[in-house]
């Protein structure tokens, strides 16, 4: 019994599901009115009824890939279908507003957390989420299974989520309305045994390139525009707030910033404090407390491969920067020459294709975005990379809700893409420049100029 909860439990670390066709559709879920949520633990919780008695308090987590029920006790997991209703915030606080129903979801009766040694069998403790010193406890996921066919909108830093039917618009038209569009974001996939069935399992989890430590946006009055920071993956979850970061990728983010007079020097490793955070699956231990001042969340590479970090680069360069108002065709200079010689773009061309960017600061009086930094060996990192490989490379952390309360993000399913825009002014949204043509109305979505460059007559 404890080799199936461990097979189980292994599986949430590496984000599986129980739907078959990763993209299947389902009758549409929600409206589109918000749905109030508690973030005080930095996870999303909801409310949720299912056909057991009484409401559950339960766990929205995009990242994990089933939908599941604590049955409070270390019996065999169990799969039903069920009509599952999600319950928002009422107006007294609680979590009890019938808010989305989903039917017949299929849900796993599973105890979701590590079983404490000598605890008995037959009343297990509640599992937790959150920080040691503000734990959360919970009795229920939903997953992302249960959103099949919908988009779900995060509205952190309101409080508030959305499921709608899907999100409307092409990528261009999104793109021209000065989001930042993020395409094919969902991987992983394989198969998952339960109780000794084989269940298959297909892609979820959102997978997000950033850049650590970029250069500040504007630069300030006399810097040089160049590449700056570490390049790191990110999965995204909605059940921490923290977010994690593998030892390695931290060492890259204090060597990056190193000399950024902008940045107060980050602590080595072994003299950070020690720490941890609750997942779903269990608490991650082993961890040390840091922050890092900025980062930005970078889409694919569309044509010019380049590295994260190098694309913020390119997107300065090409949308507001030395080669915003050239024209590939106008141009009596090459590309290194208008850059001093570090151009972007392959073989010399003043102009290429760059990925949306979703540059974001803390708020205002802040640290930085807290982060625990774990060992390469985290097992919880591990059982990630295992999952992407070889379609990714290696997983550096997971992604919290913190660093997003200043976007509005869509987790847009049916159309197998993230959209962001944002929502004060510690974030700003970089749309997709794929072709020459829409420098112009790019550049007016970075800086609101009335006569943008990169416009006739600039």
């Amino acid at each position: 019994m404890r080799r199936a909860l461990a097979g189980a439990l292994a599986c949430a670390l590496g984000g599986c599901t129980l739907i078959t066709d990763s993209f299947l559709s389902n009758d549409f879920s929600g409206d589109p009115f918000p749905i109030g949520v508690d973030t005080a633990s930095g996870a999303l919780m909801v409310g949720v009824r299912t056909d057991r008695p009484g409401d559950q308090r339960a766990v929205l987590d995009l990242l994990s890939p089933f939908t599941l029920v604590d049955p409070g006790n270390a019996d065999a997991p169990s799969l039903s279908y069920v009509d599952l209703t999600l319950l928002g915030r009422a107006a007294d606080g609680s979590l009890s507003q019938p808010r989305a129903r989903f039917p017949q979801a299929q849900l796993i009766a599973l105890h979701p957390c590590a079983i404490p040694d000598g605890a008995d069998p037959r009343s297990l403790p509640p599992c937790k989420v959150g920080t040691p010193a503000a734990p959360q406890v919970f009795d229920a996921v939903i997953g992302a299974d249960a959103l099949a066919g919908d988009a779900v909108r995060l509205r952190l830093g309101e409080d508030q989520i959305f499921v709608l039917a899907d999100v409307g618009g092409s990528d261009r038209g999104r793109t021209l309305s000065c989001e930042a569009v993020f395409n094919s974001p969902y991987r992983g996939g394989g198969t998952l045994v339960l109780a000794g069935t084989e269940l298959p399992f297909g892609n979820r989890r959102i997978t997000l390139d950033a850049c650590l430590g970029q250069d500040v946006d504007p630069l300030p009055a006399g810097a040089k525009l160049r590449q700056h920071g570490a390049d790191a993956l990110f999965v995204a979850s909605t059940s921490i707030g923290l977010s994690i970061l593998s030892q390695t990728a931290y060492e890259r983010y204090r060597m990056a910033v190193a000399d950024d007079m902008l940045t107060p020097p980050p602590l080595p490793f072994d003299q950070l404090p020690a720490g941890s955070v609750f997942l779903p699956s269990g608490e991650v231990t082993g961890g040390r407390l840091a922050s890092i001042d900025r980062l930005a969340l970078v889409g694919p590479s569309i044509s010019n491969a380049l590295s994260p970090c190098r694309h913020i680069y390119a997107h300065h360069v090409l949308a507001e920067g030395v080669l915003a108002a050239i024209s590939p065709e106008q141009s009596n200079q090459t590309c290194a020459e208008l850059t001093g010689g570090d151009c972007p773009c392959k073989d010399g061309n003043t102009f290429c294709a760059v990925p949306a960017v979703l540059e974001l600061d803390p708020p205002a009086g802040g640290t930085g975005f807290d982060i625990l930094v774990v060992p390469d060996t985290d097992p919880t990192l591990q059982a990630l990379r295992t999952e992407l490989r070889p379609d990714q490379p290696e997983v550096d952390g997971i992604l919290g809700t913190g660093v997003l309360r200043a976007a509005e993000i869509d987790a847009d399913y049916p159309h197998d893409r993230l959209i962001a825009r944002c929502r004060d002014r510690n974030c700003l949204a970089r749309p997709q420049l794929t072709m020459d043509r829409d420098r112009c109305q790019i550049n007016r979505c970075i800086t609101g100029a009335a006569q943008p460059l990169g416009c006739p007559g600039t």
